[in-house]
């Protein structure tokens, strides 16, 4: 079974020009050497960090409101109990 995650995400670029995303609520960041590079990296960040929660059997929080944030989308598989 898969589902989709749909979140804010939270970017800053720093002195350089890189991206550095991350989500509310959610382990662990990344960044890219562009907005789009960031943005598309930060799925795998999102699908890691909803898998990690699942296999811990943590709560999954709910997305905070976007608020004129990009929302970044992840499908994670999972296994049927």
């Amino acid at each position: 079974m898969s589902t989709r995650y749909r979140y804010p995400a939270n970017l800053e670029i720093d002195s350089t020009g890189a991206v550095s995303v991350w989500f509310d609520d959610l382990p662990g960041a990344t960044f890219g050497k562009t907005e789009a590079e960031a943005l598309l990296r930060a799925q795998a960040l999102l699908a890691t960090g909803i898998e990690m929660l699942i296999e811990d059997s943590a709560a999954i929080p709910l997305p905070a409101p976007a608020n004129g944030r990009p929302i970044v989308e992840a499908v994670v598989e999972t296994a049927l109990a």
